[in-house]
């Protein structure tokens, strides 16, 4: 029978990191100290309207204040906040029915969940997953003690620390070793990674916002806290988009210092950045995790990440495409980082860790707003894995992260009124296949989840692994994110709950998986070992896309690229010439959309259609900038009436108007409407309008 159950006492990371591995772990710590730092200085700059050069002398400041202080009481913040041991973790084997019900569960749950867009029943995926959290919970929760020579039963926290010595250091060897391999391989994963994000380009609607934030932080030197989009700060910020996330300020707060182009600074310098940090936090989880193998679960991880490309949702798509906007970086760095955080929390129990937790609540707020309910439902997993364990204060304490995302978006609903985000609902099915995606990677994505109680290391990160898993099966239960939709006003983005599952560390950890091998010899066991990875790794190739990919909507250029059509780019700074400042732009959607990212001395009509619908401003505009959005958009397809079209052009006061060569009914729109003058700009034909 394959083995499920890790029958030796792990010892977390205290034992397996190298000189390496403790400076790049304690050099990630530093950013997310760093960034939380920055966060709480930003909102702090919403209340006070400073420059953007006060705002980072006022971070310098507080981050060397921060560096003093614990340079002078180094040694208080590594010790324990409480002694006493919580007595929760035992040692001995778990009851094997239990056990059995929950693999089996588990593995039907997943395959379910993964082939339910081929027909066969939710209902067959959430009652399975229930089932198999439920036998989970009890088997971990009722594993027997180990006895002690006068047969008491007592935790491993309490047994002699010569014994835990003894075994720690047995432990430790191996992992030390897997260590001195898998940082160097973590290593040249990361930078591999970071170069290949420079040359991938798959374009994102959404950066119409996030990098335009940037542009305008670094052209006006002051926070954007109104519309820059569409107009030149005169309409208030974007309907559902409340400025919480400071990233977007900081980057381009850091290009106007440096004296560069914003979006040639995102894109160039902490898009790499930030890729290289994903995958260590990758490797730091899948450290704390493994109980076996860790360089090979790392290796299936990333294999996992690169051929997850079957959706724009998915976690792939969420990494090395799209790191550069913040809600990538709290899905690929900060949830797994949160998740070893919190593992250390309850294995160490010091006040450092319980900094880097609370640390981390900031920074992931400073990400995105989703932060707000993505943090929560992470560490609930972990509070509640704690506490149902008998470690009531080390479950409870752990809500330090909860407090700035709660706080942060209690703040939104009281000064910002409607924070509601219209869209499309995705109901539990809709979710699951876009995030953890369906047919080969949604069933080892989902038997991932459901087996990672037993996959994962004895002790602290199976009680997590558990709470993550039962998180994940209460919001696939039918009804329950509809009901989220309803109380929250976030329908459109709450599938991001699907974001609580770490699916690279887990479907890596499926690679630590024991064979039967028996008596076999010893060169026949280490290869056996490999076997679990190979598989998994034929499969999700087989079975997967990869992200550069031209059917993910990848390309990849002939040296480092803004992420966005290159031919745009020249053609939309062309036209922006022609217009000048203040001047408002249209053109086809393609090129249009690339404005925001140039300038914001210049508007575009409608670089994007669902920001658009959220601006606060008179419906009559939206509708006029629909209007002439259709007229440009294409040669085929319908057209708007000339007589809507010159009536939108008067009211909005557009100053170039463009359409494709090709487009004569496009042009002719135009034309009727006064306009004239024709230029040739790329492949578009411009027109301006009549001298009054």
């Amino acid at each position: 029978m394959i083995q499920f159950l890790d029958r030796t006492a792990a010892t977390g990371e205290r034992t397996t990191r190298t000189r390496a591995t403790r400076l790049v772990d304690a050099f990630t710590d530093q950013v997310v100290l760093l960034f939380a730092a920055w966060t709480v200085v930003f909102h702090l700059g919403l209340l006070f309207h400073p420059s953007t050069s006060g705002l980072l002398l006022m971070w310098l400041v507080g981050a060397v204040a921060i560096a003093l202080l614990y340079a002078a009481r180094r040694g208080w913040w590594a010790g324990p906040v409480w002694r006493e041991p919580s007595g929760a973790t035992v040692s001995g084997a778990a009851p094997r029915a239990p056990v059995v019900v929950a693999v089996g569960a588990g593995v039907v749950a997943g395959t379910c969940a993964g082939l339910h867009p081929s027909g066969v029943p939710w209902w067959c995926a959430w009652v399975s997953g229930i089932v198999s959290v439920a036998a989970s919970t009890a088997a971990l929760l009722s594993r027997r003690a180990e006895p002690d020579l006068a047969g008491r039963t007592r935790p491993v926290e309490d047994r002699p620390a010569g014994d835990r010595q003894n075994g720690d250091r047995q432990n430790g060897d191996r992992r030390d070793g897997e260590t001195r391999w898998g940082t160097p391989l973590a290593l040249l994963t990361g930078a591999g990674f970071a170069v290949a994000s420079l040359f991938i380009v798959n374009t994102d609607g959404d950066d119409a916002y996030f990098v335009s934030r940037s542009v305008a932080t670094a052209a006006t030197g002051e926070i954007p806290v109104k519309d820059v989009i569409f107009t030149p700060g005169t309409a208030d910020e974007i309907s559902g988009e409340p400025p919480v996330a400071s990233i977007e300020v900081l980057a381009g707060a850091v290009a106007r210092m440096l004296g560069v182009h914003a979006a040639s600074f995102v894109w160039y310098a902490l898009l790499p950045a930030v890729t290289f940090l994903a995958v260590w936090a990758l490797w730091r989880l899948v450290r704390a995790w493994a109980p076996r193998h860790a360089v090979l679960c790392f290796a299936v991880g990333a294999v996992y990440l690169l051929w997850s490309g079957t959706s724009r949702a998915s976690l792939g798509s969420f990494h090395l495409l799209r790191m550069w906007q913040g809600k990538a970086v709290l899905v690929s760095v900060l949830v797994p980082l949160l998740l070893v955080y919190l593992t250390r929390w309850a294995e160490r129990r010091s006040r450092g860790d319980l900094a880097l937790l609370g640390a981390a609540g900031m920074a992931a707020t400073g990400l995105t707003s989703s932060a707000a309910f993505v943090v929560p439902l992470v560490v609930g997993a972990a509070a509640v894995a704690l506490v149902a364990a008998g470690r009531v204060r080390t479950g409870l304490a752990a809500c330090v992260a909860t407090v700035y995302p709660i706080g942060s978006g209690l703040a939104v609903k009281l000064f910002y009124g409607d924070t509601t985000v219209p869209g499309t609902v995705h109901d539990a099915p809709g979710s699951y296949r876009w995030v953890l995606l369906h047919g080969a990677l949604g069933v080892i994505g989902g038997c991932a989840v459901w087996l990672s109680p037993w996959t994962a290391r004895r002790g602290v990160p199976a009680l997590l692994a558990t709470g993550v898993a039962a998180v994940l099966t209460v919001l696939i239960v039918p009804g329950v994110l509809e009901t989220a939709a309803d109380l929250s006003g976030a329908g459109q983005v709450l599938w991001r709950t699907m974001w609580v599952v770490p699916a690279p560390a887990l479907i890596g950890l499926l690679a630590s998986v024991r064979l039967p091998t028996g008596r076999w010899p010893g060169p026949v066991r280490a290869g056996a070992a490999g076997v679990p990875a190979v598989v998994l790794v034929v499969a999700l190739v087989a079975g997967g896309n990869p992200v550069w990919s031209d059917s993910n909507g990848s390309t990849v250029a002939s040296r480092p690229a803004w992420k966005v059509p290159a031919g745009s780019v020249g053609t939309a700074r062309d036209v922006v010439e022609l217009a000048g400042p203040g001047g408002l732009v249209l053109m086809p959607t393609g090129v249009m959309r690339v404005v925001p990212l140039l300038t914001v001395r210049t508007q575009a009509v409608n670089p994007n259609s669902h920001y658009l619908k959220l601006l606060p401003v008179d419906p009559q505009v939206i509708d006029d900038r629909q209007v002439l959005s259709a007229a440009v958009r294409r040669s085929s397809g319908g057209k708007p009436e000339t007589a809507e079209v010159a009536a939108a052009l008067s009211r909005a006061g557009v100053d170039v108007a463009c359409a494709y060569h090709g487009d004569e009914r496009g042009l002719a729109l135009l034309e009727r409407a006064g306009y004239g003058g024709e230029r040739r700009v790329g492949n578009l034909r411009c027109l301006f309008p009549p001298r009054s």
